[in-house]
């Protein structure tokens, strides 16, 4: 229990969202031990629209890889191409099936105020006990609340435009 609590005081402590779905797939990996986890983002024009990789770690890897935010949109995968992560998407419902490779899938929504953004995917060697599931399932409402924190202190709340302090963060990143 205390290993849950430090990766959610982790997950808590940063302010940039990178690090915040970086730090999220390494405390879900620690604390799930599957065979790789992701976190993707629909990117994109309706019609048009493709997944990003936000996060992702695979095995024994150490560091996330992820897609470059300048990365040009047509060389990520169209939103088609994944229609587990479509339907997982399109559903706003955790979704968990056997892969072609023997492997357990398991999706589950990325949900905003607003809309559903993107999906966290987990690779596992046998099917994710209802207990994880559930787990999953608090530290994703956690993250999701401390997005919408962000969200505040963040924008202005009568244009909903970035406050100067994190317009200038973000251009200089």
């Amino acid at each position: 229990m205390s290993g849950v609590v430090d990766h959610l005081a982790e997950l808590t402590g940063f302010r940039d969202r990178d690090v915040m779905d970086v730090t999220l797939v390494s405390a879900l990996r620690d604390l799930l031990m599957p065979r790789s986890i992701a976190i993707y983002r629909c990117v994109g024009e309706p019609g048009e629209q493709r997944w990003l990789t936000r996060a992702r770690l695979r095995g024994d890897e150490v560091v996330a890889s992820a897609d470059s935010v300048w990365v040009d949109l047509q060389m990520l995968p169209r939103v088609d191409d994944h229609p587990r992560r479509l339907e997982c998407l399109r559903q706003r419902t955790v979704l968990q099936v056997r892969d072609g490779g023997g492997a357990w899938v398991t999706l589950f929504p990325l949900v905003t105020d607003r809309e559903v953004v993107g999906v966290l995917e987990v690779y596992t060697g046998s099917r994710l006990r209802e207990s994880s599931r559930r787990m999953v399932s608090s530290v994703l409402r956690i993250y999701h609340n401390f997005q919408g924190l962000l969200d505040y202190s963040e924008r202005d709340t009568l244009t909903g435009l970035l406050n100067r302090k994190t317009f200038d963060e973000s251009f200089l990143k």
